[in-house]
C-alpha cells in the first residue's frame, strides 16, 4: 500500500470489537494512533477538527447507517479514505459503495490480523 497509515478512526457501535481491534492493531503496529467512536455523531465532530489516514466505518449502526455517515462526510467536505466494516458481504452494499469515491473496500467482522497488517502496509 502506498499510503502510510499512522492514524485510524473506527466508527462502530460494537465496544467489544473496539477492544479486540485496539489490542490487535497495537500488536501489529505499536506506534499507531487509534481513535474509536461508538456514536457516529461524535466521530463526525472529531473529524471536523482532526485528521486521520483511514476511517473504518460500520455499515449498520443504530444511530445512522454507514451510508448516512458517508453522506454527512461529503456534506461537510471531509476527505478521508474509508473501509466499510460489515458482518456479512451483501452485494447491494458493494453496489452502494460505488456511489462513494472515498470507499476503498470492505472489511468483514471480526477483523483478521493478516488483513489489518496488509491495510497498514506491514508485511507479515
Amino acid at each position: 500500500m502506498s499510503n502510510i497509515i499512522n492514524r485510524v478512526i473506527f466508527v462502530d457501535d460494537d465496544t467489544i470489537q473496539h477492544m479486540i481491534n485496539r489490542k490487535n492493531l497495537l500488536r501489529i503496529k505499536p506506534d499507531i494512533e487509534l481513535f474509536f467512536f461508538e456514536n457516529p455523531f461524535n466521530a463526525l465532530d472529531w473529524l471536523q477538527d482532526n485528521d486521520a489516514d483511514l476511517l473504518i466505518l460500520d455499515v449498520n449502526m443504530p444511530e445512522m447507517t454507514g451510508w448516512n455517515f458517508l453522506d454527512l462526510l461529503k456534506e461537510k467536505d471531509i476527505d478521508i479514505e474509508v473501509k466499510m466494516l460489515t458482518s456479512s458481504m451483501d452485494p447491494s452494499d458493494i453496489e452502494m459503495s460505488l456511489n462513494y469515491s472515498m470507499v476503498s473496500g470492505f472489511l468483514v467482522k471480526p477483523l483478521k490480523n493478516e488483513i489489518m497488517a496488509e491495510i497498514l502496509g506491514i508485511l507479515p
